[in-house]
Parts: C-alpha cells; structure tokens; sequence
C-alpha cells in the first residue's frame, strides 16, 4: 500500500507540474481553432476564430506555424484537462484513504492479540525473518586464497567486498553473500551480493567489479551483465554494480548512494 501511495503521490507532483505548464503554454497560444480538410488527397489547414463560422479562413503554406500553433494549442488543452480530471481522481483517492491500511493494523494490536492472529500479510520481521531462513550453497574458496572477513565474521574474497557487506550491516539491510542465481543460457551465477528492500519486499543484485583495468576481465564482466539483463536483472530495476580499478579504488560514497538509493 505505502508504495501504491508513493506512486501516486509522483504521479500528483509530475500532474500538476504538467498543468502548470500546459496552463503557460495556453496563455501565449494563438486565437481561434483548427480545422483540417482532406480534399483530393490535399490537406487543407483552416482558421476559425468565430464558432459560428465552420469553414475558417484558409492557411496558406507560409503561414503553417500558426497552423502548427493551433493544432498544439488542442493539443495541450486536452492535456491539460486530463491531468486535471486525473489530479482529482488522485485527491480524492488521499482524502477517503483510511489513516491505517489493512495490512498495517496487525501490527498495531497488542502483542498477546497478535499471537492469536493469523495476518493477512507477514509483518517486516516475518518477512525478513523467512528469507533469511533459506539455506544456500556459495561458491568455495580455492585452497590459498586470502582469508578476508567481513565484521559478522564471514569470508569475502576482497577488501572492497567487505566495505559493502559492513555498510549493509549497519544499515540492517538483510544480504547473502554469494547466493547462486539460475542464468538461462549459462548456468549458475553467484552475485557477490544478494539484498533485501524490505520496504518493497524485492530482491536486488550486487556486482562489484574490482578489476576494471584488466581487458578480458572487463569483456567477462560485460558478457555476465548482458546476460543479467536477458534474465530480467537490469540497471534501475533489481541490479546494483560498482567498480574500481587500480588507480581508482571502490568510493564508499557510492556504496551509501547506492544502498539509499535502492535498499531503503
């Protein structure tokens, strides 16, 4: 529910920014109406200025800017009164929308009434709770591999791994490190991270790319992000990366954007 009323709520501000300037545009439109006439497979542009008068005075070619301005002038009132019809709609939705959703008031009953209560939909807890208990099978350390650990004590393969899976544990966002996904056409593929939007109640993929500046890694990185993307994972959506190269390391900067951005 919260992220129909944030959908709805940018749909509002993107209405009322487009009334707002389809109400501008109309103020410098020309006078009058369009009429267009197809006659011997010639298009025809009239200008009527008096409702009384349905032929319109014709337009002839070097004046087809008023033609154009006339036509967009149509244009941008029908819009206009769209948004309006739908900005109404919107309010009115807001203005009869109860205080607390459905799905909201399990979790303000006392505790002693919420354990006789089976809810319509699991709480956050619940929920985190669940995914966390599914087991899985990461990819293994070959034998001599550095051992790096993150702070809740699990092995990574590098620094900068460890800098993202510390930051997700600060902020609580709930992650698997190294959890297989099924790749139509390859196989298996272990993102280094797999995080939970709670809020959302969403997967989403974490790349970090630490090798940038090695040509055959880069050409196996862009092969494994097409073939994300061919499987529905895709930047904007459900799809993280972050890179460094030898001179440029990984920006912790980038690594609170992204978890901001796409995590909270």
């Amino acid at each position: 529910m919260e992220q129909i009323k944030e959908l709805l709520e940018a749909r509002r501000n993107y209405l009322l920014q487009l009334e707002k300037e389809k109400e501008e545009a109309l103020k410098n439109a020309p006078e009058g109406f369009l009429r267009i006439n197809n006659s011997k497979n010639k298009v025809q542009y009239y200008h009527r200025t008096n409702p009384k008068d349905f032929s319109g005075e014709y337009i002839c070619e070097k004046d087809i800017n008023l033609a154009k301005g006339l036509a967009q002038k149509a244009y941008d009132k029908k819009v206009m009164d769209s948004a309006k019809k739908e900005l109404k709609a919107i309010n009115e939705y807001f203005s009869k929308c109860p205080e607390v959703q459905a799905e909201q008031i399990y979790e303000k009953l006392h505790e002693e009434r919420r354990n006789l209560i089976a809810p319509i939909t699991e709480t956050e807890e619940q929920y985190i709770a669940n995914w966390e208990s599914i087991k899985y099978y990461g990819k293994e350390f070959e034998e001599g591999y550095p051992e790096i650990y993150t702070l809740r004590g699990e092995r990574v393969r590098s620094k900068s791994e460890v800098i993202i899976a510390d930051s997700l544990n600060r902020n609580r966002i709930p992650y698997r490190y190294e959890c297989p996904v099924k790749i139509k056409g390859w196989g298996k593929f272990y993102p280094d991270f797999t995080a939970l939007n709670v809020r959302k109640r969403k997967e989403i993929y974490w790349e970090h790319l630490g090798m940038m500046d090695d040509i055959i890694y880069v050409e196996n990185a862009l092969q494994k992000i097409t073939l994300y993307m061919q499987n529905g994972i895709s930047f904007n959506n459900n799809l993280i990366i972050t890179y460094e190269t030898k001179k440029h390391s990984l920006n912790t900067r980038i690594v609170k954007l992204m978890i901001e951005q796409y995590l909270m």
